[in-house]
């Protein structure tokens, strides 16, 4: 990996880790969408999935508009900052951070879960991913405006946006049901677990209520004793 010096260095360090991430997005997305049970989830995954496409081709555009020469006596100067910003053999590095947060994904819906737990846990999984993306955008989106770059800056506010619109939709999903349904599996099991002897009459024993030794509870009250004349 080439030395980082300045913000350029760390923009395009940015928008390289985003693109790794999206495409890896892209690529686990549709293993989440088959394991959701619930139809609002499955349809909050498959739009995201969609706008996950458009956010790679947004960052597409991205290095075009960097590399576009608008001037021509800042030929030399683009060429300096931007034909390095997305070439060479660091334009194919692999977002680690995503990587680890999809293996993360990928381990808890192999489990031996529930579908009610298993919607929840997906939930889980697509805003911890979700909330990558708002942090590395929100930063990539501040490197630029540093830069003046002002179109880059628009197109990553747009991207920025979407990643908050779809971290909401997903608390939403799990605050108003999944989460709720989740947790009503376990009242269920609790009350199944109960012990029968709680619930029949026919077993049911009153503690201290028994004869106590030497006390016989039926028999009549003793006659007093006879005065001695």
């Amino acid at each position: 990996m080439e030395k980082m010096n300045d913000l350029k260095d760390l923009l395009r360090h940015e928008i390289l880790d985003l693109y790794s991430a999206e495409e890896q997005i892209i690529e686990a997305l549709p293993l989440m969408i088959e394991k959701a049970q619930n139809k609002d989830l499955k349809g909050a995954l498959n739009n995201h999935l969609k706008i996950t496409e458009e956010q790679k081709k947004r960052l597409d555009k991205v290095t075009q508009l960097v590399t576009d020469e608008k001037k021509p006596e800042q030929e030399d100067e683009k060429k300096g900052f931007f034909s390095r910003l997305f070439s060479g053999t660091e334009g194919k590095q692999k977002c680690r951070g995503m990587e680890g947060l999809i293996d993360e994904g990928k381990k808890i819906m192999s489990e031996d879960i529930s579908p009610e737990a298993l919607d929840a846990a997906i939930i889980g999984c697509a805003q911890k991913i979700e909330h990558y993306e708002i942090s590395g955008y929100g930063t990539a989106k501040a490197y630029a405006k540093e830069l003046q770059l002002k179109d880059v800056e628009k197109l990553l506010d747009e991207t920025l946006a979407e990643e908050y619109a779809a971290d909401k939709r997903l608390t939403e999903l799990a605050v108003g049901r999944l989460n709720m349904q989740a947790e009503q599996v376990n009242v269920r099991n609790e009350e199944q677990n109960e012990p029968m002897n709680e619930s029949s009459p026919k077993e049911e024993t009153r503690p201290n209520r028994k004869q106590e030794p030497g006390r016989n509870t039926t028999a009549k009250r003793s006659e007093p004793a006879m005065k001695k004349k």
